[in-house]
C-alpha cells in the first residue's frame, strides 16, 4: 500500500470517527488535529523521500478495481501534484487549530474539514480519471455544507450558488472524459481511464477542438474566472473562516491544476490555438477583479475579488507556454495559497474580535489589537507582491515570461498588481488607524489559537520568498515536461 493511500485514508477515518461523536465538541478538535497533523507529518516523511532526480510519478499505488471498465485505484505524485499535495496537508492542519473555538456542532464541523481534506489530496494524486472524478466531486459536499450550515446571512444562497456553478461545470468536466476514454480504447484496444495511458494517446486534432473548450470552461469555474467567478465573492463572504482559507488555499488551485495536467497536457495543439482567447480572459480577470477590489466596503470581498486577480497570474503564465511563466504560474498557486490562507485569517481575526468586517464601521484597531494588524498588514505586503515575499517571485516570474511571449501586453499584467497595492494600503489604512470607533472599545487583541497558523504562514511565506529554489527544485520537472510536450506537439 502506498503511502500516499493511507494519507488519504487517515483524515477519512478520522471524519468517520467525528461523526459517531455526537455531542463532544471538545474531543472533536483533539481527533481533527490529530487526523490532519498526521497527515502533515506523512506528507513531510514523503517529501524527503522525494527523488528531485527522477521523472514521473512516485510513491504509485496502482490497484485494478473495475477491470471491465478499465477503472483502477491509481494514485501518485510528480514536480506538479507534490506541492499542491503538500500545500493542502499544511493548510487543513493550520484550519483545523484556528478553529478551536468552534461549538456548535463541532463533531460534524471537523469531520466535515476532514472529508474536504482527503478529497482535494485525491484530487492532486489521482492517476486514473475515473477517481480523479469521484474526488472532485467528493469536494463539493462538505464545503457546501460547511458555508450552508456555519455561514452568515445569505449562507443559503451562497452554498447553493456554489454547488449549482461548480457542479455544472463537473458534468461538462464529464463529458470531456467520456469523449477522451471512448477515444484511447479506440486506439489502445481496451478500456482505460489510467490518466498517463490517455495523455500518452492523444487526441485528433477535431477531437482537440471539442474537448478543450470543455475542459476550460469546467477548470476556469474552479479557478475562477471573470466571467464564470461571481460564485467565489458570495461563497467567501458567507463561509466561516475555516471554510475560506481552504476555499481559497487549495479549492481554487484544483483549477489551476486542472488545467495543467489535463487539458494542456492533452489538448496542447487546441490549448496553442485559442492562446488568445485564454489570455483575454486572464487579463480581464486581473484587471476587473482589481478594480472591483477597490469598490468594496467588506475585508473578504476585497481578499475575494484579489484572489480572482491572482489567479489571472496563474491563467496567463500556464497560456503562455513559456518555461518561467508556467514555473511562475505553479509557484503562484502555492504562493497565494498560503497568503490567501492568512489574509482570510486575519479578516477572521477581525470578525471574531470586532464583530464586523465592514471596512466603514472599523478604525483605530491597530491600538487595540496590535499583534493582529502586523500580521494584517504583513499578510497584505505579501498580496502586494513585495520583494521578498512568495508572491515577489511568482509574479515577476510570470510577468517576465508573458514578455518573453506576448511582449507589452504585460502591462496589463503589471496593472493588476499596481492596483492591488493601491486597495490593500487603502483598506489597511482605514480599519487600523483613525479614530476608534466607541463600539470597538472592548476589542482583545488576538488569540494564540489564531496567532500560531499566521505566524506559520508569514515564516512561510518569507522563507519561500527568500529562498525560492528550495521549492523550485520540486516544480522544475514537471514544468520541463510540459513545455517541451506543448512545443513538441506545436511542431509536430
Amino acid at each position: 500500500m502506498s503511502i500516499i493511500t493511507i494519507l488519504l485514508a487517515l483524515p477519512l477515518a478520522g471524519a468517520l470517527l467525528l461523526f459517531f461523536l455526537g455531542r463532544q465538541p471538545q474531543l472533536a478538535k483533539y481527533v481533527a488535529l490529530a487526523c490532519t497533523g498526521a497527515a502533515l507529518l506523512g506528507s513531510l516523511i514523503m517529501l524527503a523521500d522525494y527523488d528531485t532526480t527522477l521523472s514521473g510519478y512516485q510513491f504509485v499505488q496502482d490497484s485494478v478495481w473495475f477491470p471491465a471498465f478499465g477503472v483502477s485505484f491509481a494514485v501518485g505524485l510528480d514536480s506538479l501534484s507534490l506541492p499542491l499535495f503538500m500545500l493542502t496537508t499544511l493548510l487543513c492542519f493550520l484550519v483545523a487549530l484556528y478553529s478551536w473555538d468552534v461549538v456548535e456542532r463541532a463533531p460534524f464541523y471537523f469531520g466535515l474539514l476532514l472529508v474536504l481534506e482527503t478529497g482535494v489530496l485525491g484530487v492532486f494524486s489521482a492517476l486514473d480519471f475515473f477517481l480523479f472524478y469521484i474526488f472532485w466531486e467528493i469536494v463539493l459536499i462538505p464545503m457546501f455544507f460547511l458555508i450552508g450550515i456555519w455561514g452568515g446571512e445569505r449562507r443559503s444562497y451562497a452554498s447553493m450558488k456554489f454547488l449549482i456553478y461548480t457542479h455544472v461545470a463537473s458534468l461538462v468536466m464529464l463529458l470531456a472524459i467520456g469523449a477522451m476514454f471512448f477515444n484511447a480504447a479506440g486506439v489502445l484496444g481496451y478500456y482505460t481511464f489510467s490518466i498517463p495511458e490517455i495523455t500518452s494517446v492523444g487526441l485528433s486534432l477535431n477531437l482537440e477542438f471539442l474537448v478543450f473548450p470543455a475542459l476550460l470552461f469546467a477548470f476556469c469555474v474552479k479557478l475562477p474566472v471573470v466571467p464564470v467567478h461571481t460564485w467565489l465573492p458570495d461563497a467567501h463572504v458567507e463561509a466561516p473562516t475555516g471554510a475560506s482559507v481552504l476555499l481559497a488555499g487549495v479549492l481554487l488551485k484544483m483549477g489551476g491544476y486542472g488545467l495543467i495536467r489535463v487539458a494542456y497536457m492533452i489538448c496542447p495543439t487546441a490549448a496553442h490555438q485559442y492562446t488568445w482567447l485564454v489570455v483575454a480572459l486572464a487579463l480581464l480577470s486581473i484587471v476587473y477583479g482589481a478594480f472591483v477590489a477597490f469598490k468594496q466596503d467588506d475585508l473578504k470581498k476585497i481578499i475575494a475579488y484579489s484572489s480572482i486577480s491572482h489567479m489571472g497570474f496563474v491563467l496567463i503564465g500556464i497560456a503562455s507556454f513559456d518555461n518561467i511563466a508556467v514555473l511562475g504560474a505553479v509557484f503562484q498557486m502555492v504562493a497565494h495559497g498560503l497568503i490567501s490562507a492568512m489574509l482570510f485569517m486575519g479578516c477572521g481575526v477581525i470578525q471574531h474580535h470586532a464583530g464586523t468586517r465592514l471596512i466603514s464601521r472599523l478604525g483605530g484597531l491597530y491600538g487595540k489589537m496590535p499583534a493582529a494588524m502586523t500580521l494584517l498588514v504583513l499578510a497584505f505586503f505579501a498580496s502586494m507582491g513585495i520583494p521578498g515575499f512568495m508572491g515577489f517571485f511568482a509574479e515577476f516570474s510570470v510577468m517576465l515570461g508573458v514578455f518573453r511571449v506576448f511582449g507589452w501586453v504585460v502591462l496589463l499584467v503589471a496593472l493588476g498588481a499596481v492596483l492591488a497595492v493601491g486597495y490593500y494600503l487603502w483598506a489597511f489604512q482605514r480599519v487600523a488607524f483613525g479614530a476608534l470607533p466607541p463600539a470597538l472599545a472592548d476589542c482583545r487583541d488576538i488569540h494564540w489559537y489564531e496567532l500560531t497558523p499566521m505566524v506559520v504562514l508569514l515564516v512561510m511565506t518569507i522563507y519561500f520568498g527568500l529562498q525560492p529554489d528550495v521549492l523550485i527544485q520540486y516544480m522544475n520537472g514537471s514544468v520541463d515536461s510540459l513545455t517541451s510536450l506543448l512545443y513538441w506537439n506545436i511542431e509536430a
